[in-house]
């Protein structure tokens, strides 16, 4: 009897260690949606002369502690106005933000929180970009070399998605 109560007692505690098995494994293993960098508005139309202004958002993201991009466009066409930082981190403690304007076309965005904190999740503006729309003609909002850094330091896969603006 002593010998059929602990072969059934390791049965469940067997069954027990494969069922924690397979809820761990369904829970990390569960589709999420996937991490975008993107312009909002994606395509916008301006007239020769004025000012207009593009976001530059991120969706669906997961313990964001930093980030840094590139983004490209026609000299000839465009000129960077402003720059400013989104409050997608700054609503979530003290930032450290950076900015490189070329003239020839192109800027280097950095930004990252301070401190011993977690990053932050879901969506939001990381920066804001105007523009002077300074000759005719159309051009690419070209975002390139994005990165994404957890609060341990890992890169976070994502996606990016350029942007449009012509007549």
């Amino acid at each position: 009897m002593k010998k059929k109560a602990i072969i059934i007692l390791s049965c469940l505690a067997i069954l027990m260690i494969v069922i924690a098995f397979v809820i761990f494994y369904m829970v990390m293993n569960r589709p999420t949606p996937s991490t975008m960098v993107y312009m909002d508005p994606q395509t916008i139309s301006g007239t020769l002369g004025q000012n207009f202004t593009i976001n530059i958002r991120i969706s669906n993201v997961i313990d964001l502690y930093g980030w840094e991009l590139k983004l490209r466009w026609n000299a000839t066409i465009l000129d960077v106005v402003n720059v400013t930082e989104g409050q997608f981190l700054k609503s979530h403690g003290e930032t450290f933000f950076h900015q490189i304007v070329n003239e020839a076309g192109y800027l280097v965005l950095d930004c990252t929180l301070l401190g011993d904190v977690s990053g932050v999740n879901g969506s939001g503006v990381l920066a804001t970009v105007e523009f002077y729309a300074e000759g005719k003609g159309e051009s690419v909002l070209d975002l390139y070399d994005t990165i994404l850094i957890s609060s341990l330091e890992q890169p976070i896969a994502h996606e990016a998605t350029d942007g449009y603006f012509g007549p």
